[in-house]
């Protein structure tokens, strides 16, 4: 078992080297480059990669549902429209560089309306799964239906930059904001330990978890909660990007099982591989110049979710 997480490790520190070089040798170029541009894109790359697969880890192991994601409860849709309406709401007013730091308020209000409507309407009368889901793909089509409309209404540059923030792209390397963004994603981090024994109860069935003496409903709704955290973080760094926090957690358990403990690191780890390797494509594909990384997430996730569809 520890062989396989040395060679999750050893595959993510290979991929971060190509990434930062990409197969170049010169060091005049790359020691102007790294630094300036290509290290805090991957800074960005791995933090998402982070918050996308735990967020998937979480919403699968509170719904019993391989296929569930914050993608299908809305929530992530919910944070774009939040931070989308500021950045257009920004880009009209011609607000300062400061206002950058209202990014993760607005994200983080969209996200929360969206886990306000998801407990009025399911959560709070304690549906079953397939219920919060179905109410998770109406959510998620109310907002996107704000974001339509928000297209409507923005000039051509600012259109562009709303197809590639809801794509899924890294759109902001400003180290103050990704100290920002890491922060939080540290504070995220340090809560998720206080749940893992409480996850592996959950995952034993609802019945049996009662019997050993957990509160299910109030433990779904802090875990709910900490996804959402999780989706948020992700929404600031990558935008509406999506499927990593879909396949990661399957690639987790096939490598190390179902035991919590194993699969969190193994689901982190895995999150980070697919959107660093993902990002190299983006880079190298069309060079010099490059595509959306939601695209090529989504060329890598959408086979892998067929097949997850086949075997459920």
């Amino acid at each position: 078992m520890k062989k396989r997480f040395v060679i999750l490790i050893f595959v993510l520190f290979f991929l971060a080297v190509i990434d930062l070089t990409q197969f170049s040798s010169n060091r005049q170029i790359l020691s102007i480059l790294i630094p300036s541009f290509r290290l805090p894109r991957l800074l960005v790359v791995l933090a998402a990669g982070a918050a996308l697969s735990m967020a998937g880890f979480i919403i699968q192991a509170v719904t019993d549902n391989p296929l569930a994601d914050s993608a299908t409860l809305g929530i992530s849709s919910g944070a774009s429209a939040g931070a989308l309406g500021f950045l257009l709401f920004s880009t009209q007013l011609k607000l300062s560089t400061f206002w950058i730091f209202s990014y993760p308020i607005f994200a983080l209000l969209g996200g929360i309306l969206a886990f306000v409507l998801l407990y009025a309407f399911a959560l709070r009368k304690n549906a079953s799964s397939l219920r919060v889901l179905l109410t998770g793909v109406a959510i998620t089509a109310f907002f996107q239906a704000l974001i339509s409309l928000a297209q409507l209404s923005v000039n051509s540059f600012d259109f562009q930059n709303v197809v590639v923030w809801l794509s899924g792209d890294v759109w902001q390397t400003d180290l103050t904001y990704l100290w920002l963004c890491l922060l939080l994603l540290m504070i995220a981090f340090i809560i998720l330990p206080f749940f893992q024994k409480k996850i592996e109860i959950l995952s034993l069935g609802e019945e049996m978890a009662m019997s050993l003496g957990l509160q299910v409903n109030k433990t779904k709704l802090q875990l709910y909660g900490l996804a959402l955290f999780f989706s948020v973080i992700a929404v600031l760094l990558v935008g509406g990007l999506a499927f990593i926090g879909l396949i990661a957690p399957h690639i987790a358990r096939e490598l190390v099982g179902f035991k919590s403990r194993r699969r969190i690191p193994a689901t982190l780890l895995s999150g980070m591989i697919i959107l660093v390797f993902s990002d190299i494509l983006s880079q190298i594909m069309l060079a010099p110049s490059s595509l959306p990384l939601g695209i090529v997430v989504a060329f890598i996730g959408a086979p892998y979710y067929i097949y997850l569809i086949q075997k459920v």
